[in-house]
């Protein structure tokens, strides 16, 4: 692959020329050189096993964050951080549009760095007319493009860019550090969120700050203090990057951001209209191991036509560089259950990928044992399945397992009581999931679970041959980078530990690719 490689991906796309009074339509797509060049580089790395099925991953080389996200003129546009030309080339705006949030266009470049260094990450506003992006512009600061096209393709950048920069700051973070912001509007005030630290090293002993801005033309911010004071729910050395701030249920605010030490997580609070200042009351987290080995990374989020809360995350590689790199994680549904806690659910709009439909009910799992299920398989698939843990301590599947079962990933609910507390947990353990040489350590993905006296262990789980996201009641999501070296490591089987368990049902989908190379 390094050659073919080498050979036809070493290059710059070519440049996308469209005028931005010009309305482009789906067919001039086809035809653009930048979006074919695209095409041509997807079927090139079509033979590399780690390529997602139904996860969009770049066309080639290097994406980051996503950024951006919303929903505009019938269509879902993701935006991303790219490196077009490979690591040492600078960071773009990736672009790439959906119907459905499943199945995905690549589009051309949407902004590249001129009077910045790169165009690092943001989020968007979607008004009736137009689009408004927010991105930082490195060695510059945060700047602003707008929209007004059906497809999103051009945009025309703010002309008093920066119209926030950077300026000197104390040891201590102030008047104010920027970077990665968003935007919302209230009446007649846009505001803008820039995450950021103070008071320290950053990933070291600096304390989680967020600054708000607002203007009424996009064009002249007043800076208004520090929104969040400070990240007392944190640990000592994480920033508040890539802010999201939305609105949530009755009354609160849902904060999003990621960290620099440990990724990302989410407050929900109050937030005061009339003074700008966000009160967190919970503080959770989407990722719980290193940063980047084979982990969950930074968020963008939008409200959606139907009004739900809709994320999307960075997923990290944990092999070395193979001619493109991450993984974006499937599209999550976020809200407040009954009980005032984040729920994480699965868009709906996945289903559609399934077919060939396997079903098992009412099958004890002795204490101890591991049971292979005949006929349920795969790398490219989803797996619902209800458990009653039963007496065990632990209980769960093997996913992606070898014939001989020396390859094998293990995903897990662990209920451990002692006389301080209860600390039950949801796991992926990737330990043995490959006999692959260069993969880097990368120890078992851990978060809490809390079930009720008689409540199942619901797990939706998606398998797309490089990645396992672990959906459980709603409750908690955990998602892993894995990378089996046995092409037959398709096997699956159910265990328990310390006590007898019952599968209750299962069902198991094969899901349909949405790359047509790889169909």
């Amino acid at each position: 692959m390094e050659s073919i490689l080498d050979n036809k991906l070493n290059s710059l796309p070519p440049k996308s020329d469209y005028s931005h009074s010009k309305l482009i339509g789906l067919n001039d797509l086809d035809k653009d050189p930048q979006v074919v060049y695209f095409t041509e580089a997807r079927n090139t790395l079509a033979s590399d096993p780690y390529r997602p099925a139904f996860h969009f991953s770049p066309p080639q080389n290097v994406m980051n964050d996503p950024n951006g996200l919303c929903h505009w003129n019938g269509y879902y546009h993701l935006f991303y951080q790219y490196r077009p030309g490979g690591h040492n080339d600078v960071v773009h705006w990736g672009h790439a549009m959906s119907s459905d949030m499943v199945s995905w266009n690549d589009m051309p470049i949407a902004l590249y760095p001129e009077t910045e260094k790169d165009c690092f990450s943001g989020q968007s506003l979607v008004e009736d007319n137009r689009v408004i992006a927010i991105y930082h512009g490195t060695e510059s600061g945060n700047a602003i493009a707008t929209s007004t096209d059906p497809l999103l393709v051009t945009w025309i950048k703010n002309p008093h860019n920066p119209v926030i920069p950077i300026v000197p700051v104390d040891s201590t973070g102030y008047p104010y550090r920027v970077f990665d912001p968003c935007i919302w509007k209230e009446g007649e005030y846009y505001y803008s969120l820039s995450g950021t630290y103070r008071n320290g090293e950053r990933s070291v002993d600096c304390e989680a700050v967020d600054h708000i801005f607002r203007s009424k033309d996009l064009s002249t911010w007043e800076y208004l203090g520090s929104m969040l004071e400070s990240g007392f729910l944190t640990e000592p050395g994480e920033d508040g990057a890539v802010p999201n701030f939305l609105p949530i249920g009755s009354g609160k605010h849902l904060f999003l951001f990621f960290s620099h030490k440990r990724a990302s997580q989410y407050f929900i609070g109050e937030y005061d209209e009339a003074t700008h200042k966000f009160h967190p009351e919970i503080h959770g987290r989407m990722n719980y191991g290193p940063l980047t080995v084979g982990r969950l990374h930074a968020p963008s989020a939008t409200i959606d036509k139907s009004g739900r809360i809709v994320s999307i995350y960075n997923v990290k590689e944990s092999i070395e560089y193979r001619g493109w790199s991450d993984i974006m994680s499937l599209p999550r549904v976020l809200s407040l259950s009954s009980e005032g806690a984040l729920s994480i659910e699965p868009v709906e709009e996945i289903n559609s990928l399934r077919s060939k439909q396997i079903d098992i009910s009412n099958k004890d799992i002795p204490a101890n044992e591991i049971v292979d299920l005949k006929g349920v398989s795969g790398n490219q698939i989803e797996i619902n399945i209800k458990l009653d843990p039963g007496e065990a301590s632990e209980c769960g599947l093997y996913v992606l397992q070898s014939p001989d079962k020396q390859e094998r990933t293990r995903i897990s609910f662990m209920r451990t009581t002692n006389r301080w507390s209860k600390t039950d947990t949801l796991q992926i353990d990737a330990s043995e999931s490959s006999k692959r040489k260069d993969i880097l350590a990368s120890p078992p993905e851990t978060g809490p679970l809390f079930l009720g006296p008689d409540e199942p262990l619901n797990l939706q789980i998606y398998v797309d041959r490089s990645i396992v996201e672990v959906f459980a009641n709603g409750k908690q999501c955990l998602t892993l980078r894995v990378y089996p070296d046995n092409e037959a490591s398709q096997g699956v089987s159910i265990f328990a530990r310390g006590g007898r368990a019952s599968l209750l049902s299962l069902t198991k989908w094969d899901m349909k690719s949405i790359w047509s190379e790889l169909i």
